[in-house]
């Protein structure tokens, strides 16, 4: 009896094998990890472990089937330039010329100055010239155009910012359906209409919706040229001499340094003597008047001075002659 019962408990042993072994082979017969996976609404895959800590399986990045996060969203892309240049009219041109090849435009740009201190090397009438610009270029060559700025002048700063709108957009567009039925039904409603009041309440609701439609409607057409075109904002200046981006050695800066300190000190000497020489006329008026009158004024005070003591020195002189 005892035999027959270790033969029944090895076969149920041996039977539970098979079927474990049979269950796991089907398993990965069907494409399934081990530790077994859920599909997502989306088709997105999600491994148990890690759905269970609440945290998403990152996809292999070499895997070219992997979706981009970025399909179907609604993205309004923006980028912020400072750029220095030596040759501000050169850097104008290709970024016009930049602008008009890959289909964009320039939205607005304003130029004007430093200041009557800040003048260029090559012509102490001229003052060095700033901008500011804004253009837009098609969202899917934002990355072509910037590359394309820092190839024409010196990029102190950039920053870029994407905007994800997708939410607002639906919404919005839901809101627009909803009215444009709401619009479809009233006039239904007014098609059929027997008294006054119901006629005129109608034709309120009526001029509210459709207002209510125009105003979405521009919501809309804003958000979708926010995002065909991006909007790039430049900070443009003409400098005699560009920021270093890249970081340098401490040989590189003492020697930049010191090349800017005696180009300076050239730059001080030759606007003084500008000045000086330019201004001689004036600088001899002040001198003139500041200078000359006052020793001038001086010297007829001591000379009047000088005569009134010699006549009481003579008056002094002949009393005592009278007296004696």
């Amino acid at each position: 009896m005892r035999r027959v019962l270790y033969a029944a408990l090895l076969l149920a042993v041996c039977a539970s094998l098979i079927f474990c072994g049979c269950s796991r082979k089907a398993s990965q017969d069907q494409g399934y990890p081990e530790g077994g996976v859920s599909y997502a609404e989306n088709g997105s895959i999600f491994d148990n472990a890690a759905s269970n800590e609440g945290s998403y399986a990152p996809a292999d990045p070499a895997d070219a089937s992997t979706p981009d996060v970025a399909v179907g969203r609604k993205l309004i892309k923006d980028a912020k330039l400072v750029v220095e240049t030596l040759e501000y009219d050169k850097l104008y041109a290709g970024l016009t010329e930049n602008v008009r090849a890959l289909g964009g435009y320039v939205e607005s740009f304003t130029v004007g100055e430093k200041g009557s201190y800040a003048y260029a090397s090559d012509s102490l009438t001229r003052p060095l010239r700033r901008a500011s610009m804004v253009v837009r270029i098609p969202a899917e060559k934002l990355d072509e155009f910037l590359s394309n700025v820092e190839g024409l002048g010196n990029v102190i700063s950039k920053a870029q910012s994407t905007k994800d709108i997708t939410d607002s957009y639906v919404d919005t567009e839901a809101r627009l359906a909803s009215l444009r039925t709401e619009y479809d039904t009233l006039l239904g409603l007014l098609e059929k209409a027997s008294s006054l009041d119901e006629i005129l309440t109608l034709q309120e609701r009526l001029t509210e919706v459709r207002y209510s439609i125009e105003s979405y409607e521009r919501t809309i057409r804003t958000y979708d040229s926010q995002i065909a075109f991006s909007t790039v904002s430049l900070e443009i200046s003409e400098v005699e001499r560009v920021t270093p981006v890249e970081e340098e050695t401490f040989g590189q800066e003492i020697k930049r340094r010191f090349g800017e300190s005696m180009e300076d000190v050239g730059m001080g000497l030759r606007d003084f003597a500008a000045w000086f020489i330019g201004d001689l006329p004036h600088i001899v008026m002040v001198l003139l008047f500041f200078v000359a009158l006052p020793l001038a004024i001086v010297l007829i005070i001591v000379k009047s001075v000088k005569k009134k003591n010699r006549r009481r020195a003579a008056k002094a002189a002949e009393q005592a002659e009278k007296t004696v």
